[in-house]
C-alpha cells in the first residue's frame, strides 16, 4: 500500500482531473459518434439518490458493508464499461465525496475526501472489493 502522503497527492490529483472533466462536459458539445446512442449514460445527470439510500443503510452495519454496497451497484459496471478505467476512477472519487456531503449534510469537500483518505475506509474499501472479486470468481 502506498504512503498516506502518496494516497493524498493521487487522490488530489484524481479530484483536480474530475472536476477538469466535468468541466470539460459540460462545456464540449456531444461527438457525432454518440448522437443516437440513448443507451449511454450522461454521469452528470444520474440521480444517485438510490444508490446512497443503499450505501446508507448498509452503511448501518459496518463501512465495509457500505463500501460492498457501493461497489456492487450496477451503476458501477456501467460505467467502467462506457467510459474506460480512467473515467471510472473520476466518477467513483466523485460520487464517494458526493455520498459523504449527503450523508453528512456538508458542503465540505475537504471532510469528505479526508474521510476517503483515511485509512480505516481504505481498508474497508479494499477488502470489500477483494470480497466481491472473491465471490464472483
Amino acid at each position: 500500500m502506498a504512503s498516506p502522503n502518496k494516497q493524498q497527492k493521487r487522490a488530489q490529483r484524481a479530484k483536480t482531473k474530475a472536476k477538469q472533466n466535468r468541466t470539460q462536459r459540460a462545456v464540449a458539445t456531444k461527438p457525432d459518434a454518440f448522437a443516437g446512442d440513448d443507451s449511454r449514460i450522461d454521469l452528470e445527470s444520474v440521480d444517485l439518490t438510490e444508490l446512497f439510500v443503499e450505501m446508507r443503510t448498509a452503511g448501518e452495519t459496518s463501512q465495509q458493508a457500505l463500501c460492498a454496497a457501493f461497489l456492487a451497484h450496477p451503476l458501477l459496471a456501467l460505467v467502467l464499461e462506457q467510459e474506460g478505467e480512467e473515467e471510472a476512477t473520476d466518477f467513483i472519487l466523485a460520487a464517494l465525496i458526493e455520498y459523504r456531503q449527503w450523508a453528512t449534510d456538508s458542503d465540505d469537500e475537504a471532510a469528505a475526501l479526508a474521510w476517503i483518505e483515511s485509512p480505516q475506509f481504505q481498508a474497508d474499501y479494499v477488502a470489500a472489493s477483494q470480497a466481491l472479486t472473491s465471490s464472483a470468481d
